[in-house]
């Protein structure tokens, strides 16, 4: 099982990068003019993706690092760029990380805003896919099992806030959501600096 430091770590990461309060903005304006059920199974869908993506990436994610020749300490640092990278756009409250202006129109024409663009690329993206891969490197059967639990938690959550999304929005309000974002930024740029400095240990010894 995980010690008490890496689980808090890795849901305290995961619900950072995830960031489903932030993204309830986003998910209420593709869904803006819609009914309540459609809503609520927009919000849903995201969340089984969210699951099978994740949960996939938790179980199977060894064998596709194996099958391209990545390491783990590669990966940690990669995966730290990534994170921060997506950290400092939280930070400025720039959502270009998440999606751009054309695929947000596109999404707008698509029945399953759900799936795409809501659950990939922007809550289970690559940022969120990488700290997973991260979290489950050289872990036994019951650490991955007690992962897997932590991502259904995390996206039940995600489904229910955004099931409630035009709500939620409209009492956080911009201010709101902008304070939300950035404290989330914060939080993934001080793990995302952890997660560089244990790859680049690893690449170059020498370093430490």
């Amino acid at each position: 099982m995980l010690n008490e430091g890496v689980l808090f770590t890795f849901i305290a990461g995961l619900f950072a990068i995830m960031n489903p309060i932030g993204n309830v903005a986003i998910f209420a304006s593709l869904t803006e003019g819609c009914d309540k059920p459609d809503i609520r199974y927009a919000a849903w869908t995201c969340a089984v993706a969210c699951i099978v993506t994740l949960l996939t990436v938790t179980w199977a994610g060894d064998y596709v690092l194996d099958f391209f020749g990545i390491s783990v300490d590669a990966l940690r640092a990669a995966g730290g760029i990534i994170v921060l990278l997506i950290g400092l756009s939280m930070l400025a409250n720039n959502d270009q990380h998440r999606h751009t202006k054309a695929e947000t129109e596109d999404a707008k024409e698509r029945p399953e805003v759900g799936v795409v663009p809501m659950a990939i690329p922007i809550v289970a993206g690559p940022g969120t896919i990488a700290t997973v891969l991260i979290a489950t490197q050289d872990r036994t059967w019951l650490d991955r099992l007690e992962i897997s639990v932590v991502i259904v938690v995390m996206s039940v959550a995600v489904g229910l806030l955004f099931s409630m999304a035009k709500p939620i929005a409209d009492r956080l309000g911009v201010a709101g959501m902008a304070v939300v974002t950035r404290l989330m930024g914060m939080v993934l740029a001080t793990i995302a600096i952890t997660m560089l400095a244990l790859g680049f240990k690893g690449l170059w010894p020498g370093l430490a």
